[in-house]
């Protein structure tokens, strides 16, 4: 007896449900349940590497009271390199810093403007600037760092850098060193889109009422996109410490920065850093007093420089 076509239809349903439930039978992959991509970053260290970097700092800053205003302008471009000394078992580098050059413009109010040119020549160069003058084109200081981009240690300071910021020890130096470096907080582990990690740190001010004292910050790193082997992080800074005193917030106002960096997962190197500070402070020094801040801190690769 012939087979009717709701039958036929009926017998073919059935035989693709078998051969979907048969042992070993290939199925589509449900997305949902798809891995998530990671993406590992780290820096990559090559011994006798040399890397150059702009650094590019725009800073203004008003104070106002009642009806009194001040305005100071600070305006800084540098050339710098960073050269790999060695590389240790572990993949950690021995940093060596030199600033090549550097030209900086200070305005405060109507006063006139302060330069400092390196390429001038000290004669040119305010007396107060002058020892500075001095570590340009010299190695300031040797630094291992991991490939993480966290500072092991600080090594060696130049003699005239120390004698450029009185008071200052190798010691003293390690947080000015990490921050003035090329590199970049990395989280340790694989990472996907989204993923968030953090590093901590402590920054000194001066209290009024006790003296010195530190202030414990942190600062999230996100990966917000991964596009042609480049990784796009982005960072914003919280206050960890509970502070009250407007005279301390007042000299946190330029450290609380978002950023955003741009990492080469195939060469293992920044690429770019990028901070920016957009802050007001009511009442830092008084109840009639106003303080803002805006700030601009650029690093970017220069390639075959």
């Amino acid at each position: 007896m012939p087979i009717s076509p709701v039958s036929r239809l009926v017998l073919l349903t059935t035989c693709c449900w078998i051969i979907l439930l048969l042992p070993g039978t290939s199925r589509a992959k449900d997305p949902s349940t798809a891995t998530p991509q990671t993406w590992r970053l780290s820096f990559q260290f090559t011994p006798d590497q040399t890397l150059y970097y702009k650094d590019r700092y725009r800073s203004t800053i008003r104070v106002q009271k009642a009806d009194y205003r001040l305005r100071v302008l600070n305006k800084r471009d540098s050339r710098k390199h960073f050269t790999i000394l060695s590389v240790d078992d572990d993949g950690r580098g021995l940093v060596e810093t030199t600033i090549d050059r550097v030209n900086i413009t200070v305005t405060k109010g109507d006063e006139a403007p302060v330069r400092v040119d390196s390429t001038a020549g000290a004669d040119e160069c305010p007396r107060d600037f002058r020892p500075f003058l001095k570590t340009i084109g010299e190695p300031i200081a040797r630094t291992r760092f991991g490939t993480s981009g966290e500072m092991i240690k600080v090594l060696s300071v130049s003699r005239n850098w120390l004698a450029a910021h009185p008071g200052s020890t190798v010691s003293s130096m390690s947080n000015l060193m990490e921050n003035r470096s090329f590199l970049a907080r990395l989280p340790r582990e694989p990472v996907g889109i989204g993923a968030t990690w953090s590093d901590q740190f402590k920054l000194k001010v001066t209290d009024p009422a006790a003296g010195s004292r530190h202030i414990n910050v942190r600062r999230i790193y996100e990966l917000k996109q991964v596009k042609d082997d480049r990784a796009t992080i982005s960072w914003k800074t919280t206050r960890l410490t509970p502070v009250v005193d407007r005279r301390i917030l007042a000299q946190l106002i330029q450290c609380l920065s978002t950023g955003t960096i741009l990492f080469d997962l195939k060469r293992g190197v920044l690429v770019s850093r990028t901070a920016q500070v957009n802050s007001t402070l009511i009442a830092p020094f008084g109840e009639d007093t106003l303080m803002s801040a805006q700030t601009t801190h650029e690093l970017v690769l220069s390639e075959g420089d």
